[in-house]
């Protein structure tokens, strides 16, 4: 599913035709909604036209689920040892008031939603004044874009593991105690912004429908690989269960920040519930 694109419009050069556009047929007609504004790319741009070709190298789960921590093994071990130096001591650094802002506005947004968090209650929340917050962040919405910027990243590294998750139901069931974990802040942020671009005036609305069929994409593709090595019990459909997992995923995330916040009792364990999908769909040698 190949045909090659060679005009020199941004996106365009020799390669596969964009899976952005399988994913969805109003392709391009999303709104800008990125931190730097103008022409830039968003970063999982460049992984939606590329995704038919895209090869993983991972020899293992822990190499591959790095890239979903914002960074893949072949970066990390680049580059020369006064390089190296310089990246742990960055690592140990105080965080940038960039990234502050980005934190403080992730949280709210995961707990209040876009529309329910205000540029003012952002900065209260990192201290800082509101023109201070200009600063950096001209509007909400280029601030949004920063924060699905992050969503997408997380992404992309999954992405980058998906083979390596493949290799066993045992691999999958780790992965989804780990990045596709319902009780942590990005997947709580995903599931409050999924709910919200309901909204066809929503800002983030492409984006962030693009990104969940990222998700199912990936998962489709675990799917797709145990069912090459026989993991998947007869009859069943990758891409439907990739689907159905990702769904109950946003789901459990839903639950466990509004009914568990209720419960008095811990009855229910989100990791649990999905690593039993797993297992009710998947054969174990």
């Amino acid at each position: 599913m190949t045909s090659v694109v060679t005009n020199g419009s941004l996106g365009a050069g020799t390669g596969p035709v964009p899976p952005s556009a399988v994913f969805s047929d109003r392709a391009g007609e999303e709104a800008p909604c990125r931190a730097g504004g103008g022409s830039l790319e968003e970063p999982l741009g460049r992984v939606l036209r590329n995704l038919d070709t895209v090869t993983e190298s991972q020899d293992g789960l822990g190499a591959g689920l790095e890239g979903a921590r914002g960074g893949s093994a072949d970066e990390a071990g680049s580059g020369t040892a006064d390089e190296a130096v310089a990246a742990e001591g960055s690592i140990a650094a105080e965080p940038s008031r960039r990234e502050m802002i980005l934190d403080a506005a992730s949280a709210l947004f995961a707990e209040r939603g876009y529309d329910g968090a205000s540029l003012r209650d952002i900065s209260r929340r990192v201290g800082i004044s509101h023109p201070g917050m200009l600063h950096h962040f001209s509007s909400k919405e280029v601030l949004l874009g920063a924060v699905i910027d992050r969503l997408e990243a997380h992404a992309q590294g999954l992405l980058d593991s998906a083979d390596s998750i493949a290799s066993s139901p045992e691999t999958l069931i780790a992965a989804l105690g780990g990045p596709w974990d319902p009780r942590k802040h990005s997947m709580a942020l995903l599931a409050t912004l999924s709910a919200e671009i309901v909204d066809p005036g929503h800002p983030g609305r492409f984006r962030i429908a693009r990104l969940r069929l990222v998700h199912e994409h990936v998962l489709e593709r675990v799917f797709d690989g145990l069912e090459q090595r026989g993991h998947l019990v007869a009859g069943t459909s990758p891409k439907f269960l990739a689907r159905s997992l990702f769904s109950l995923l946003l789901s459990l995330t839903v639950r466990e920040h509004t009914v568990r916040e209720l419960q008095t009792t811990s009855d229910a364990d989100p990791i649990a519930d999905v690593q039993e999908f797993v297992r009710l769909c998947s054969v174990t040698d």
